[in-house]
């Protein structure tokens, strides 16, 4: 999995789309390496970019009155807990990078692109 920013993950609400950008980054650094040391800030840091990208999306969502705000929450909210899950296990010394992988590549395939294309239908001018 390859998790480069390319435009078909843009939404036109810059703040949103920054947040994206830096979880993609997050994503490739931790891909990138194999370093025990290195891992455990990293999977923090990823933690720290979901969260932040998520808290965005659902302020927007909020803004819209998206009808699918609750669904789309809870999503979030399971991403947010299966990656917390993911670094518990790191800190007790199991080190299963492939796991965080698919979480991060569920969340690319199956969140990103299914639900969080409905925020390119929003005008670009309610950015907040």
């Amino acid at each position: 999995m390859t998790f480069q920013w390319n435009d078909t993950y843009a939404c036109g609400h810059a703040p949103v789309d920054e947040a994206r950008k830096a979880l993609l980054q997050a994503c490739q650094e931790l891909v990138a390496t194999d370093d025990w040391i290195a891992l455990r800030p990293l999977i923090l840091a990823l933690y720290k970019c979901m969260k932040r990208l998520f808290e965005l999306e659902e302020a927007l969502l909020r803004q819209h009155a998206a009808p699918d705000l609750v669904a789309h929450s809870q999503q979030h909210a399971d991403f947010l807990e299966r990656l917390a899950d993911r670094s518990t296990d790191v800190g007790k010394g199991h080190m299963n990078k492939k796991a965080i992988v698919r979480v991060m590549t569920e969340w690319l395939e199956l969140h990103q692109l299914q639900f969080d294309v409905a925020l390119r239908n929003w005008p670009a001018t309610a950015q907040s």
